[in-house]
């Protein structure tokens, strides 16, 4: 089965948000945020009326698919479910009020794929959730295993999503990760949804052997 058909069903199942959790807690090791670049040259930074940022919270708890070979941190009270079909998994999580940051986070297994291709994946499954309008800002590589940028997309009532996409790859294994918040409360949240991605980790090491 290719990656458009098993797509397809998990978006499907992604709506219909059936399914149980699997993600468990642990101890992550060497991360994204660790990579060349820092998490401060991505995108527009535009300093905030201290009032308006939302706080990072102080307690965050690792979520780990050890099967999968990923792991990355969330803060503590965070909600979460998966969804796998036909060997791909996709993580689903929201992060506790004031932030409310909603994370997708797909694995799956093609050496063929590069990073590129990673980012046009992300852009067909918020497609597939009928989003529209889907704009990815300029690629930072992080590392040979890591590169983010910002994305924004319209959903079917007109509401803008504004966040973050973070790509990750090894020989074989494929990570896309994908962080949102409404565009309003973008800037609000930045910070958490950068303590999200900065987070991340693959276990197998990555291309490089050092993610």
């Amino acid at each position: 089965m290719n990656i458009k058909v098993i797509l397809t069903i998990l978006i499907g199942a992604v709506l219909i948000a059936a399914g149980c959790s699997k993600a468990t807690t642990t101890t992550t090791t060497k991360t994204a945020a660790n990579s060349n670049a820092s998490v401060a040259k991505v995108g527009e930074k535009k300093t905030l009326p201290a009032a308006k940022v939302v706080p990072v919270p102080a307690n965050w708890i690792a979520m780990a698919d050890e099967q999968k070979g990923y792991g990355f941190k969330v803060p503590e009270g965070t909600s979460h479910k998966t969804e796998n079909s036909d060997g791909m998994d996709v993580f689903m999580a929201t992060t506790p009020e004031p932030s409310s940051v909603a994370v997708f986070v797909m694995a799956f297994k093609d050496k063929s794929l590069t990073k590129d291709d990673l980012l046009q994946f992300a852009s067909k499954f918020l497609e597939g959730m009928e989003e529209k309008n889907i704009k990815i800002g300029d690629l930072m590589e992080l590392s040979d295993d890591y590169s983010v940028a910002t994305i924004s997309s319209v959903d079917a009532k007109g509401k803008t999503t504004k966040g973050k996409v973070l790509v990750a790859t090894d020989v074989s294994d494929n990570y896309v990760m994908l962080l949102g918040t409404p565009e309003a409360e973008y800037k609000e949240n930045e910070k958490i949804i950068d303590e999200i991605w900065g987070s991340f980790t693959m276990r197998s090491g990555g291309a490089s052997g050092s993610s």
